[in-house]
């Protein structure tokens, strides 16, 4: 499981601060599919340079054309775009007084050529073809209005003026990401939140890094996966769940036991709509926090506060640490506060039972072992069906490699045939969640009633 580090508390409550930037809420572009998950063939995508890029291509369709806005009649002027560099700044939540540090992040998009696979045209052009920093007190007063002008390569404004196929991104969310790999998985996931499959492209894992951490194809030296899951992927997910319109779930495919590739499951929140209004989440840091000593993620905490009444929370919070004290012990207790909260196993009741009313007497559990069985079996094969063709064609074969030989004749008629298709489900339950435990079936029994 990861680790999500988290501030101290400092107050009881804590407020989202969505209303907090009103003008970047409403701040909508369109981006070109082609311009999102690119690779970095020279130079270094940074977080702010990412940021100042995209205030670019949202100001360039503001304004709609070159020469809008020209700080001086300066020959050559009227072919770059314009904007002040304060609202640059607010735009792209940079709040420093270090304008030399900005100027290189923003000079550095001028070195930046990006390669992407779905359309040539990005592949042999850089970011930007030019860049023009002008005070109208001159420019080494102090005073005065500066200005920044920038200018795409022709095929490049094309395809930020027009673009054929694009997603829609907010200056908003890109402000809240606070590292750069968490704003390039959250654009290339974002662009799938509403296709049929919600599934991103699967690729190798290294094509991936090459994407998410914004580093020069050339000059990069590959970590092994399980360092750049560690410090790259799963730090992206948790920020992303945290403060994004979109919750991300990392797909792996294994060979063995070696991940080969990877994808990324994509979901739209509910609470989108409350971006709409500019409405402020308050939250209960106490309710969330005994909810993050159960081992759930912040993301997931926050989900299910938005989603359920604090009544519910609370008493599904006692019982499930009632339980843990009690024993046995539980396995997963965020799992079994999934379960207990979804069944309202542990909604509010009388705490005391009236003294006519007899006690009922407790259910046996004899076969609760093999419903328990049943059950994960059956949330297997459902899993399996929501998985593309490729990964259930990948998943299959990996089955048919391992199945015994009693099961090999059976084989070509697939999960039709009711003996295939029990032996998968019980393959696949035990890769997903390992091996059935005496704990697991337990809390079964009880959920069960």
């Amino acid at each position: 499981m990861a680790t999500v580090k988290r501030a101290k508390k400092k107050a009881t409550t804590t407020a989202v601060a969505i209303a907090d930037q009103p003008e970047l809420l409403t701040s909508e572009f369109r981006k070109a599919n082609d311009a999102i998950g690119f690779r970095v063939v020279e130079g270094k995508f940074s977080l702010l340079s990412r940021r100042i890029y995209n205030a670019f291509i949202f100001r360039a369709q503001e304004v709609g054309k070159t020469g809008v806005e020209a700080p001086a009649d300066v020959p050559g002027f009227e072919e770059y775009y314009w904007i002040r560099m304060s609202d640059l700044c607010a735009n792209t939540e940079y709040t420093s007084r270090d304008y030399e540090f900005f100027k290189e992040h923003a000079e550095a998009l001028q070195n930046i050529k990006v390669e992407a696979t779905s359309d040539k045209m990005w592949a042999s052009e850089r970011l930007l073809a030019g860049l023009t920093i002008f005070n109208t007190s001159g420019l080494r007063n102090k005073g005065g209005t500066v200005y920044i002008g920038f200018a795409f390569p022709p095929q490049v404004r094309e395809k930020v003026l027009k673009p054929d196929t694009y997603t829609k991104l907010s200056l908003y969310y890109q402000a809240v990401l606070r590292s750069a790999h968490s704003l390039a998985l959250y654009e290339v996931c974002r662009r799938y939140a509403t296709s049929p499959s919600h599934l991103t492209n699967r690729d190798s894992w290294q094509e991936w890094y090459h994407v998410l951490s914004g580093n020069s194809i050339k000059d990069v030296v590959l970590p092994e996966y399980k360092y750049f899951k560690r410090d790259m992927i799963l730090k992206a997910l948790a920020e992303i769940n945290s403060v994004t319109d979109i919750d991300v779930e990392l797909i792996e495919t294994k060979k063995g036991r070696k991940v080969e590739d990877i994808q990324f499951r994509v979901q739209l929140k509910a609470q989108a709509s409350l971006l709409e209004t500019g409405a402020a989440i308050v939250i209960d840091s106490s309710i969330i926090e005994r909810m993050l000593r159960l081992g759930i993620s912040e993301a997931d905490a926050k989900e299910y506060y938005s989603n359920h009444e604090e009544k519910a929370l609370l008493a599904t919070i006692d019982f499930v640490e009632k339980r843990i004290r009690k024993g046995p012990n539980v396995d997963a207790p965020a799992g079994y506060f999934r379960t207990a909260l979804q069944k309202g196993f542990a909604t509010t009741a009388p705490v005391a039972q009236p003294l006519d009313k007899p006690k009922q007497p407790s259910k046996p559990r004899k076969g609760f072992r093999e419903r328990f069985i049943a059950a994960r079996n059956q949330e297997a094969l459902r899993y399996y069906a929501e998985l593309s063709a490729q990964e259930q064609t990948a998943l299959y074969a990996e089955f048919s490699s391992d199945a015994d030989r009693s099961l090999r004749p059976h084989l070509k008629k697939g999960l039709n045939s009711p003996l295939i298709s029990a032996a998968f489900g019980g393959w696949l339950a035990s890769r997903t969640w390992g091996e059935v435990t005496d704990a697991a079936v337990l809390d079964f029994a009880e959920l069960e009633g």
